[in-house]
């Protein structure tokens, strides 16, 4: 804020600055109420002009029929009976309460106008849609889209690490689980902790409790100050990191069953190379941004593939008694720590919410779109989850795609296609997923650089780092269902789960019913249970 010895137009130009913010502020209360008391007092002035030409007016009117006009000193100038056939509308009185007539025509059409553009800007999104943001569609298949990623090749070595029952209990449980704190995220991003379908403008009397924030880091910072803001950003750039080294594992994988000559290890190191240039010379993903709708066609193809595949299997078996059939799994308590981080993995996609409720143009109907998206990515995830384990049994790899690829054997068109697809979606992902970490670190490095030449060569640096770095995670563990389990372990519960039950409580906490508050109490314990539970769980059963 400007000190008191601030200019006063520096003062005016803060002022100006802070009502480009969108959310409620004391100045943009000033500007308003400044712009407000002077149409009042223009009023005043109007009403008080018109008084006078009307007061002038009477008077006159009254001075003709006492015998004469009157000066403006008061002196009686002309006779009454040299005037019977002047027309008392011409006198000034008449002429200048006339003018001013019109004038408050104009003042109250100019008024109209005014309040007419104001009351669009501030009317409920229910009122006034902003073009430029996305429908309910179109953010329903956002989210659905983000959700709907790599980890769903994972989700049927998930039943054969749990067996059906666990699979089943893990996967449904989770998906409630952060259905649950997307709805605690969105409550956060209105400021309130009642469901946001209240704020539709509909009632002016429903007050927010807090101001509205739109990050994820604000919500930290809200909820937990500086230092909540840098330990939850630590955790993100973390995921993203080991994203890096998944998708590393992910291209191995379906790179050598195309080329089996080959090692994985040589697969990565060659993919290494080859995302290097671009990653290197692009300095910004706009170009790969193209690439992010083929993960929506692969997504798409491979629970096609996925479903049609095992429907065409069960058929046959029911067709054909020679048919081998394969073995299944009950109930595994051993499995489940891995199964848990998988499927978490798979529904990590809580830190893009607030770009995704930002960017509505209804934000009210966020839950709904939230209930839309959970209902729909729940559904994928079992078809793929209980086709894939139905068709392979105990011996489905932790990519179906690799178990299709197997089954389909060599000079397979259509499973190659797929499998090429899945290659370069985990490419455009990878280099889509190094902008943001990378930023990240220019950030910290900016202060100390000297030119833009510099900061060209630092970015460039980086970014190499960065994948060699993640290269070197891929082949100390090359495992996809390992690393997943890790990530949603570690990076998810606490991102998707721990995170948004606890913001809820401290932001909301005094607010809330008693059985909010078991609840949220409950998700933060029961999230850092299995949070450092699974991890040993997982990490001893790989040694």
């Amino acid at each position: 804020m400007a000190s008191p010895g601030t200019p006063a137009w520096l003062k005016k130009s803060l002022v100006r600055m802070k009502s480009l913010d969108y959310r409620f502020s004391d100045d943009n209360t000033a500007i308003y109420n400044k712009k407000q008391q002077q149409m009042q007092r223009n009023q005043q002035n109007f009403q008080a002009k018109k008084l006078d030409a009307h007061a002038y007016r009477q008077k006159i009117l009254q001075e003709r029929k006492q015998g004469g006009f009157a000066s403006s000193a008061g002196d009686l100038v002309i006779d009454s009976d040299e005037l019977h056939d002047v027309d008392v509308t011409k006198s000034p009185g008449y002429r200048r309460e006339k003018h001013m007539d019109k004038q408050r025509k104009r003042e109250n059409m100019k008024s109209r106008r005014e309040s007419s553009s104001s009351s669009s800007a501030s009317s409920s999104p229910s009122d006034v849609e902003d073009s430029s943001k996305s429908s309910f569609s179109q953010c329903t298949f956002n989210m659905a889209n983000i959700l709907m990623g790599v980890g769903m090749l994972g989700l049927p070595y998930v039943f054969k690490s749990a067996g059906w029952i666990g699979g089943f209990c893990v996967t449904i449980g989770f998906c409630l689980v952060t259905w649950k704190t997307s709805y605690y995220l969105g409550r956060a991003l209105n400021g309130d902790p009642r469901p946001v379908h209240l704020f539709d403008g509909s009632d002016l009397s429903i007050k927010r409790m807090r101001n509205p924030v739109s990050s994820f880091p604000e919500i930290a910072r809200e909820a937990f100050g500086d230092n909540g803001c840098i330990c939850l950003s630590a955790v993100l750039y973390f995921e993203l990191f080991s994203c890096l080294s998944i998708f590393f594992v992910s291209l191995g994988d379906h790179l050598h069953a195309l080329f089996p000559n080959i090692s994985q290890a040589k697969h990565m190191t060659i993919v290494a190379g080859i995302l290097t240039v671009p990653s290197a010379l692009l300095r910004t993903p706009k170009l790969l941004s193209y690439l992010s709708m083929v993960g929506t066609f692969a997504t798409v193809a491979v629970v096609l593939s996925v479903v049609m595949s095992a429907l065409f299997m069960f058929f046959k078996i029911g067709d054909s008694a020679g048919v081998e059939k394969e073995d299944y799994a009950l109930y595994s308590s051993s499995g489940l720590p891995l199964a848990m981080g998988i499927v978490a993995y798979c529904f990590s996609g809580h830190a893009i919410v607030p770009s995704i409720y930002n960017s509505m143009q209804r934000p009210h109907e966020f839950e709904r779109m939230i209930d839309v998206t959970y209902g729909v990515v729940l559904s994928a995830c079992l078809f793929v989850a209980i086709s894939g384990y139905y068709m392979f049994g105990d011996d489905v790899d932790d990519q179906i795609t690799l178990s299709l690829e197997k089954r389909a054997g060599d000079g397979n068109l259509a499973m190659d296609c797929l499998t090429w697809l899945m290659i370069l979606t985990a490419c455009s992902k990878f280099t889509l997923t190094m902008f943001p970490l990378a930023l990240g670190f220019e950030e910290m490095l900016t202060s100390i650089l000297p030119s833009d030449l510099a900061m060209e060569l630092v970015d460039s640096a980086v970014k190499i780092v960065l994948i060699f770095l993640a290269l070197a995670v891929a082949i100390w563990f090359p495992s996809f269902s390992f690393l997943c389990s890790l990530v949603g372990l570690i990076c998810t519960v606490i991102v998707s789960v721990i995170f948004p039950a606890l913001a809820n409580l401290r932001l909301f906490g005094p607010s809330l019913s008693l059985f909010e508050k078991l609840l949220g109490w409950l998700l933060v314990v029961g999230g850092a249970f299995v949070a450092v539970v699974g991890t040993i769980a997982t990490v001893d059963a790989d040694m």
